[in-house]
């Protein structure tokens, strides 16, 4: 037989393959397309997040100049946090294909000795601006310095996520964030006094691209800034859990050792 004669009349790959492996490969092509898929959700959701507290920055500084508000220092010193939410997003763009390595287990993290306190509210006054906007006050209960051993990126990201959620979502109303010490382990709380989650959507708030049964739910969204948010901290051996208190609003509980070296 001519060696062309297994080939098809296109040239292509030979007809021979039986259907286990034409249902492998058809397998592994979909998950290419799915895993292609979430990565570029994840990129939509993280490089479009971190530019709400910077254009809030940026509205503030505009405002001040424009009504003659603001001295030359004050000037200086909004400039400076402008200049430093820049900084962390272009952390967070450079380092967005690790984030996207979550799904296959493959994410490293690079932990560091930091003041998480100090990291908490560097967040909380990034949203400045959305929280005065929003009509959403945050005040955060802490102890004065809290160091450990954390992915600094990592727990930016999740405490990013989790109060620009609060935010969001408060109708309007405080926003209560809690940093307890556990001994070994650190207890972090974000607490909104919104109008909660249909107890049917809540076991899914943390999947991917889950969208609530009811349309008006605001919460009902893709669902990606939590699902990373959850991804990434079980990769630093913590976890992640919702509920709806009994006097209204939602609570996020963190809970993640105090050092993941």
């Amino acid at each position: 037989m001519h060696p062309s004669a297994a080939c098809s009349p296109e040239g292509g790959e030979s007809s021979g393959l039986t259907l286990e492996e034409l249902q492998r490969r058809n397998a592994e092509l979909a998950e290419a397309v799915a895993a292609r898929d979430t990565f570029i959700a994840i990129a939509a959701h993280e490089l479009r997040n971190p530019m709400t507290p910077l254009i809030g920055q940026i509205d503030l500084l505009l405002n001040g100049l424009r009504t003659g508000r603001y001295t030359p220092e004050q000037v200086e010193q909004r400039l400076g946090r402008v200049h430093q939410v820049m900084n962390r997003y272009i952390k967070r763009a450079t380092t967005l294909l690790d984030v996207s390595r979550i799904t296959t287990g493959k994410l490293r993290l690079e932990p560091s000795s930091f003041d998480l306190s100090s990291l908490v509210r560097e967040v909380i006054e990034s949203f400045a601006a959305a929280a005065q906007r929003a009509g959403a006050p945050v005040t955060v209960a802490a102890p004065a310095n809290f160091v450990g051993t954390w992915d600094r990126l990592a727990m930016e990201q999740i405490i990013d996520n989790l109060v620009s959620n609060a935010i969001k979502y408060g109708a309007r109303r405080p926003v209560e964030i809690c940093i307890e010490d556990h001994l070994d382990k650190v207890c972090i709380q974000v607490r909104d006094h919104g109008p909660g989650m249909a107890d049917a959507d809540l076991p899914h708030v943390f999947e991917r691209f889950y969208r609530g049964a009811n349309a008006r739910d605001r919460r009902s969204g893709t669902g990606m800034g939590l699902a990373i948010a959850k991804g990434v901290l079980a990769v630093e051996r913590g976890s992640l859990a919702a509920e709806n208190c009994t006097d209204g609003g939602m609570r996020f509980t963190i809970h993640v050792p105090a050092d993941i070296r």
